[in-house]
């Protein structure tokens, strides 16, 4: 495949913890985006001693930190979903026990997805005085979160 612009790819999410199957969930589309990404991240421990090779820094890695980030514009049709996203992450409800959990699926024209559990970290509304209305998100990984290339 050939390169691919962000636009033509494809956020969706389903509101459930991360004790869900992903067979269970139903995915809906997060409209109107404009950023998307996914950094994945891992923290690391210092193993070098007094007799690591040629005076060298050694590290293993201990656990695995993802994080998505997105914005979009800001619309209310339905279609986009994102008014019931909002709500689920301003004030959680029960089938997550009161928690701003999601599963999030990001998939490339190409195929890749990376799909998995989050914690949502913050939800911001941006509306300038001259301009479009404009919303963006964090949401932290809660669990395994994979990547399948296409």
């Amino acid at each position: 495949m050939s390169a691919f612009t962000g636009r033509d790819v494809l956020v969706e999410y389903a509101i459930a913890d991360e004790s869900a199957t992903i067979g269970s969930l139903t995915f809906k589309r997060l409209g109107m985006m404009r950023g998307k990404s996914m950094k994945t991240s891992w923290d690391t421990v210092d193993t070098t001693a007094d007799q690591s090779p040629g005076f060298t820094k050694t590290s293993l890695v201990t656990f695995k930190a993802v994080e998505f980030t997105g914005d979009g514009v800001s619309y209310d049709d339905a279609v986009y979903n994102q008014n019931e996203f909002k709500a689920h992450v301003i004030s959680p409800g029960g089938a997550t026990a009161n928690q701003p959990k999601a599963w999030i699926k990001m998939t490339d024209p190409d195929g890749g997805v990376y799909v998995g559990p989050f914690i949502v970290s913050e939800w911001s509304d941006e509306r300038p005085y001259a301009d479009a209305a404009t919303w963006s998100i964090s949401a932290a990984s809660n669990g395994n979160v994979s990547f399948t290339p296409g």
